[in-house]
């Protein structure tokens, strides 16, 4: 999956990437601005946005010599629309609902890198750091059957490799001294998931 629009998944078209653009708006755009959110020209988009008006997609609106545009949320795709927009936010939860529930819970997860900031490609990982308790050996069967059904259900939800970087509580001091630049990283974009917050982890 495309971790930078994830909704591509779904289809490639332009046409996916304009609806989602106006589904993510409250206000109505214009057709500049819808290009430059989408990345493509503004000649290309202004196609779509013609056809998409004639199909009841979305609505048109004069505003002086300006022509604005926003999803028609009464049309009957507009609920899947809005789901498309809404897959960052997805992977976010069944992240936190799948950690949170483990039997031996970590002390810190999080997702970080590209995935995190909105960014990459259909060959990004999904990065996440998970610190394991000091009392819980590194080989337990428990635990790598946990860390081992998570980068699986990563791969099945996104089709992306899960990249987990996994350390021990007891390794924090250390980590807090000298820091490599991933923990940097990590400080900048982490999305918490479970257990104490990366901002107070290497503080």
């Amino acid at each position: 999956m495309d971790l930078s629009k994830p909704f591509t998944a779904a289809s490639p078209s332009l046409d996916i990437s304009v609806l989602v653009a106006l589904a993510g708006s409250a206000t109505p755009r214009s057709g500049r601005e819808i290009a430059r959110r989408t990345g493509h020209s503004k000649t290309g988009v202004q196609r779509v946005l013609d056809r998409l008006v004639e199909q009841g997609k979305v609505d048109r609106l004069e505003a002086g010599s300006a022509l604005l545009y926003s999803l028609n949320r009464d049309h009957l795709l507009a609920p899947i629309v809005e789901q498309l927009a809404q897959i960052r936010v997805e992977l976010v939860r069944r992240l936190r609902e799948t950690v949170t529930h483990w039997e031996q819970p970590p002390v810190h997860a999080s997702l970080f890198g590209s995935a995190a900031r909105g960014e990459g490609d259909v060959h990004s990982d999904v990065d996440l750091l998970i610190v394991r308790p000091r009392q819980v050996d590194a080989e337990s069967n428990q635990w790598r059957t946990q860390i081992d059904e998570l980068a699986e259900s990563i791969r099945r939800w996104t089709g992306n490799h899960a990249d987990i970087i996994e350390i021990s509580e007891d390794d924090l001091p250390h980590l807090r001294r000298n820091p490599p630049p991933v923990i940097a990283q990590i400080r900048e974009d982490a999305i918490d998931l479970a257990g104490e917050p990366a901002r107070m982890l290497f503080n």
